[in-house]
Order: structure tokens, then C-alpha cells, then sequence
């Protein structure tokens, strides 16, 4: 996508680049979400910290109804995971269009399995912004056309 205009030319002084380029030169990253191994369907319980799942992101928003949620000493073991205001969190398989940015009450959850969270940093592009373009139905249809996986769609790190 570095050199697709998928919008049309950028307004002066702007640059197309990837979404990982973004990150990284505003200081953040992109992380999966723990592995099953990491975490058992047993470590799941009624009170505790929120682990968002592919089906808690819907447009631009996580919905809480039915979060599943881990202890703080999960939450403590798993802390690379942990959401913060202003990621970006993905459904890393199937429906990968599915993004929702994590606005202040989420700071903390966990960025559950299934799911990928991009950090734009400090240095990087407004998280607003870049959700925004994000869910441009031209962006999404790329997004889409890029994911890897024949019959389930999935969307990697790099």
C-alpha cells in the first residue's frame, strides 16, 4: 500500500506508507494477540479485565455485551497485550475488516486472541485519522484483497 494512492493523491508535504512504517517511525508497533497457549478457555472468568475478541469489534467500536475476562494476574502475565487509548484493534482472522479504535474506558483491556492491535505511537499519525481511513470502503476492500489465507482471511503482523 506504500505507493497506492487508494484515495487519490495525497494533500503536499504527505506521503503514502505502510501501516507497520507508520508505526514504526511513530514509535509503536504491531502485535497479535496471545496465543492459545498463552491462554486457556479455564482462565476466562466472570470479574476481571476485558479481553476483546473478534466478535466485541464491531464498526469503529468495541461492545462489551459478553466480553470474556481475565484475572489481574493474567492481565499482569500477558501486560504486552494490554490495549491503550488511541490502538487500533483488529479481527486478525475471518472478517478482517473488522477494526475499532480503543478510546479511554477500554486503556487496559487485553487485545484478546484472534485479534491485532496497532499502536501508531507517540510520533505517529492521529489514531482518529488513521481509523477513519481505515474503515474507507476503498481501504477495506484493499485490506481484504491482502489478507492471507485461502479460505479464512487472516491478517499478520508485517
Amino acid at each position: 500500500m506504500a505507493d497506492e494512492e487508494l484515495l487519490g493523491p495525497a494533500p503536499y508535504g504527505w506521503n503514502y506508507i505502510t501501516l507497520g512504517t507508520a508505526c514504526q517511525l511513530g514509535g509503536g508497533d504491531i502485535q497479535t494477540g496471545p496465543f492459545g497457549s498463552q491462554l486457556h478457555a479455564a482462565d476466562y472468568v466472570q470479574v476481571g479485565i476485558p479481553s476483546i475478541m473478534p466478535q466485541n469489534i464491531g464498526d469503529n467500536r468495541i461492545f462489551e455485551d459478553g466480553i470474556a475476562r481475565i484475572t489481574p494476574e493474567d492481565a499482569k502475565r500477558l501486560s504486552r497485550y494490554l490495549v491503550r487509548s488511541g490502538d487500533i484493534v483488529y479481527s486478525r482472522r475471518g472478517d478482517v475488516e473488522r477494526r475499532a479504535l480503543i478510546r479511554d474506558r477500554e486503556d487496559g483491556w487485553l487485545c484478546g486472541t484472534g485479534c491485532l492491535r496497532v499502536r501508531l505511537g507517540p510520533c505517529g499519525p492521529d489514531p482518529r485519522y488513521t481509523s477513519y481511513y481505515l474503515g474507507h470502503p476503498t481501504v477495506r476492500e484493499w485490506i481484504v484483497r491482502h489478507a492471507h489465507g485461502a479460505t479464512m482471511p487472516n491478517l499478520t503482523g508485517r
